[in-house]
């Protein structure tokens, strides 16, 4: 067995003044003055009864802070320089909202040598060595309000207007103002619970006085980093324990994550996909193998991932793939699971608790779901942007410290891209940012083939999913299994198509304007950028879209009003077959008329290339602008909506034809529409 603590090493050399501070503690909160060596001697050889001795009823959670105190701080002497040294100032960190008052408490209570008085207000003319002490209050949910932040600044800068030693207590996630971090000396940060810590409170406790006993109790302890991410009860409810041995092995059972360290799932391969998403996945494995097996420096390659789209597209599923296929854990955390844990300092140390995992069981991949959840410091919305500050500061901390270890590698997933703080996506923290989208029909067969293997051709009924995301059809076929069940019928694919066809939800005119839509797109397209610059068209039953190049390269004022025309190249298809528009160009954020909204106000306020001319006008406050501008946008996009329908016109029969051929294949990738695209050229020679 091998001993974490070689005789020679034990023990530690803060280990006195731990000791001094923690029977101050016991005399300032009891009647008369206690012994020193009354239970805080190891040596004496005694053993001894902790309930017997009194030790369950000395605060528990005050022992553990004193000690973490003198392991960080110690020893007494260099303390005692900063807190008596007139001018002094000393920032700590490291501390989570929740723990403040604790260390106010303790420092009050013969944390600092006993001539000197913790002040939290600055006495104007004290008759005893002063401490001023700084700290943010919190509310209840541990969060520091913006009030309280300001507060806060407003304190110390009052601190550091007397002489006295000033101690500021800076929580984790709380930033400063530029000008106090300016002028403050470097934090020392607050020692985390590690396995020094515990054993040596462990031998104060339980008087551990024999080598081979605290041996014993070592290799029972979890590891530095999972200690330190143990949430506060946990770490008390096994101090309860009546020998150390016992209390080692509590700490063990509470270190194991809450969600298994999964390896479970499909792989790159039986997905399928050749999405830019699923390049990216396969490229990271690659990678990932390669440092596995020594072929690259861990800091050579790209460990960093984060998939955007709607929501329902298969982004775990391919994080979990891309773990799988490179043979290597994955720890899966959400911000909502965050959250659920508490408060901030609960959800912080939910958060910490994460990567601890990941770190300990290298190489692993830490993939974090709803990433958009955390919103951007710079959001508009001012409510709980306190909270919202802290909990990115935090997370950014994590990442950096994550990605700094070998085997260490990140995946993320979101639906709204444009919400994410931009330090949490630029490169070096999500090296790549890839949108996976729904899926092609060959992806569509091989779902299928995963359900009916003994299916000889599924490409025909894949055709009835195009246009759904995995999640839509694998409710779709978890529906027909279960009617299937519940007839005492053979779940066959001819089954399924039964099914499919009987829950067709939209009419065939409403297919066929979806398909009239998308070929407008795909002809527009092609007459401006070329026929390589559309990659996918896909007529749903509830919708469609087409995968293209944008127009925009070097944003001048020609490509800006090639991309508005391919945008309402649609609209302009539907009036020109059918008479009139349907409502299918708009929608949400990454429908056709809120992208060409979103760009001509880009093009008059922040391009210099509108009717502002070069002047810069931000992002516009959609609740601020005038019905005069709302006008000049409306007639800007029928414009080129009209302009589009004027291209469209002189090749009216190929657009029925194709939109046609669209409602039979359902979907069309750029070698299949090549003979369609191409007979636009031949159309214009005549």
């Amino acid at each position: 067995m091998t001993q974490y603590f070689p005789p020679n090493d034990y023990p530690p050399v803060w280990r006195p003044y731990a000791l001094t501070l923690a029977r101050r503690l016991r005399e300032s909160v009891a009647p008369g003055p206690v012994d020193e060596v009354e239970f805080w001697d190891v040596d004496s050889g005694r053993k001894r009864d902790p309930q017997a001795d009194g030790i369950m009823d000395t605060h528990l959670g005050r022992l553990l802070m004193l000690f973490r105190i003198a392991a960080s701080f110690g020893p007494e002497e260099r303390f005692q320089n900063q807190v008596r040294r007139p001018g002094g100032v000393t920032v700590w960190t490291g501390i989570k909202p929740r723990e403040l008052p604790g260390i106010e408490y303790l420092l009050k209570h013969g944390g600092v040598p006993l001539d000197i008085r913790v002040h939290t207000r600055s006495p104007h003319r004290p008759s005893e060595p002063v401490l001023q002490l700084c700290k943010p209050d919190t509310q209840y949910s541990g969060e520091v309000s913006t009030a309280m932040q300001v507060a806060f600044e407003n304190r110390i800068t009052e601190a550091l207007s007397f002489p006295a030693p000033v101690l500021i207590l800076l929580p984790d996630g709380l930033e400063l103002s530029a000008s106090l971090k300016r002028i403050l000396p470097e934090a020392e940060r607050l020692a985390a619970v590690d396995r020094t810590i515990m054993l040596t409170l462990f031998c104060e406790l339980y008087n551990l006085s024999d080598t081979e006993e605290r041996t014993t109790v070592a290799h029972h302890l979890p590891d530095d980093a999972t200690l330190a991410q143990l949430d506060y009860p946990s770490v008390i409810m096994a101090l309860r324990s009546p020998s150390a041995l016992e209390a080692a092995r509590k700490l063990q059972n509470m270190a194991r994550p809450d969600r298994s360290v999964r390896k479970d799932g499909l792989t790159l391969e039986e997905i399928g996909g050749s999405s830019a998403a699923h390049r990216a996945a396969a490229a990271l494995v690659a990678d990932i193998q390669a440092g596995k097996q020594g072929a690259a420096r861990w800091s050579e390659i790209p460990r960093s991932l984060l998939f955007y789209g709607e929501p329902g597209t298969g982004k775990t599923v391919l994080a979990q793939a891309i773990a799988r296929s490179a043979d290597v854990a994955i720890v899966i955390a959400s911000v909502g699971e965050w959250q659920a844990k508490g408060h901030l300092g609960d959800m912080l140390s939910a958060m910490l608790r994460t990567f601890s995992d990941a770190g300990g069981r290298r190489p692993c991949i830490v993939f974090i779901d709803e990433v958009d959840s955390f919103g951007a410091r710079d959001n508009r919305d001012r409510h709980n942007s306190n909270y919202r500050r802290q909990v990115i500061n935090t997370l950014l901390r994590e990442i950096d410290k994550f990605l700094a270890l070998e085997g260490a590698i990140l995946l993320g997933a979101c639906n709204a891209l444009d919400t994410l703080d931009p330090a949490i996506r630029r490169p070096g923290r999500f090296d790549q940012i890839v949108e996976l989208g729904r899926p092609p029909l060959e992806q569509i067969v091989r779902i299928l083939q995963r359900e009916l293997p003994e299916a000889v051709d599924l490409t025909r009924l894949a055709r009835h999913c195009v246009g759904q995301t995995p999640a839509q059809i694998d409710a779709t076929l978890r529906a027909a299994k279960a009617a299937a069940r519940r007839e005492g019928t053979r779940f066959t694919a001819e089954y399924l198509a039964a099914q499919l066809s009987a829950g067709r939800s939209e009419p065939p005119v409403v297919e066929r304007r979806i398909a009239v839509h998308e070929a407008g797109h795909a002809l527009i397209t092609s007459m401006l950028l070329g026929t390589a610059a559309i990659e996918r068209v896909v007529v749903g039953q509830e919708d469609g879209h087409t995968i293209r190049r944008s127009a925009i390269r070097e944003a001048t004022l020609a490509e800006f009003e090639r991309e508005m025309m391919m945008h309402m190249a649609g609209r302009a298809a539907e009036r020109l077959v059918l008479g009139n528009v349907s409502a299918g160009g708009g929608g949400g954020q990454g429908s056709d008329l809120a992208q060409a909204t979103h760009l001509q106000m880009f093009f008059d306020r922040q391009a210099g290339l509108g009717i502002h001319g070069p002047a810069w006008l931000g992002e516009p406050d959609i609740s601020r602008i005038s019905e005069k501008y709302w006008d000049r946008v409306r007639v800007k996009l029928e414009e080129f909506e009209r302009m589009a329908g004027d291209l469209l016109q002189p090749h009216r029969s190929l657009l029925e034809r194709l939109a046609a051929e669209l409602l039979v294949r359902r979907e069309m990738n750029a070698e299949e529409l090549q003979p369609w695209l191409i007979q636009l050229r031949a159309s214009s020679k005549r």
